[in-house]
């Protein structure tokens, strides 16, 4: 339930991210106000003992440091995605290359040959990010289409590198501080840039909005829920049942936003959410027959 909650609210971020670049805002300066607004909501909830806990997993800070950064990274290439190919296509490359890389890992770490199922998993995969590479994107949706594809497979790498490394990490810790760190050392990582491009904040309500949006509830929400559900679900499987993402996504960005999906890209798109499907209802090993007496 965690995780589904968590998806839905994740769907509405491209959608959000695209509006607030259309008003005047840059990527990386919506990044910024996303995570310092976070950070100023997490202060008070984390408290004295929550900043402790951070203190002391920061004496071992090499995990906690790789998750905030891959972290860091997949928002904002996500967020240029959405700048240069447009919400919907962005968000399916997204969310439907990281869990297929996050399975495949697992394949490869436990040193085994890939059985049939998974060579399936990829040939889906790998069909459906070549039909969203040449469908046709509207130039006004897609400005610079190449480039936001590899932006979002950048970031459906880093989405699938923050999520492995994060849930022992959410047992242990917790859903709050991993959130907050995160956020801290993107607010600072960002903040030279900021402070050369432009840290104006256009003062009109659905600019604030937008922003405060972002800040509290996919960010301090969303990712409270979904570290909630890493502590008892597999990483690979908490991102099949946050598929709810790309699809809310999709669906938004064409009733709000007007963008077209093409043939290809819905074909695409669907054999990338397939794919992922496929990870889900892949077939159970068969049970040792007992031995005979």
């Amino acid at each position: 339930m965690a995780l589904t909650g968590a998806g839905i609210l994740w769907g509405t971020i491209g959608i959000v991210v695209r509006l607030l670049q259309d008003g005047g805002m840059t990527s990386t300066s919506i990044a910024f106000w996303r995570w310092g607004c976070a950070v100023l909501v997490l202060l008070p909830i984390l408290g004295r003992a929550g900043l402790r806990s951070i203190r002391l997993q920061l004496r071992h800070p090499v995990r906690l440091s790789a998750v905030a950064l891959s972290s860091l990274v997949f928002q904002l290439l996500y967020f240029f995605a959405v700048r240069d190919i447009g919400a919907g296509v962005a968000t399916l490359v997204t969310l439907g290359l990281a869990p297929v890389v996050l399975h495949l890992t697992d394949a490869l770490a436990a040193r085994a040959v890939p059985p049939p199922w998974t060579l399936v998993v990829l040939t889906l995969a790998l069909g459906g990010l070549a039909l969203v590479s040449v469908g046709h994107h509207d130039a006004q949706v897609a400005p610079s289409p190449l480039l936001g594809l590899l932006e979002a497979v950048g970031s459906g790498l880093a989405y699938a590198a923050s999520t492995a490394w994060s849930r022992p990490l959410a047992t242990r810790l917790g859903p709050m501080p991993i959130t907050f760190t995160s956020c801290a050392l993107g607010l600072v990582l960002s903040l030279p840039v900021v402070a050369v491009t432009g840290w104006h904040v256009p003062r009109t309500a659905p600019t604030v909005g937008g922003i405060v949006w972002l800040g509290v509830v996919t960010t301090v929400i969303a990712y409270g829920l979904f570290y909630s559900g890493l502590r008892s679900t597999p990483g690979s499987t908490a991102m099949i049942v946050t598929l709810l993402e790309p699809v809310t996504a999709v669906a938004l960005a064409a009733w709000l936003l007007a963008e077209p999906l093409t043939m290809p890209n819905v074909l695409g798109g669907s054999l990338l959410l397939a794919s992922v499907i496929a990870l889900y209802v892949r077939p159970r090993p068969r049970a040792a027959p007992p031995p005979a007496v």
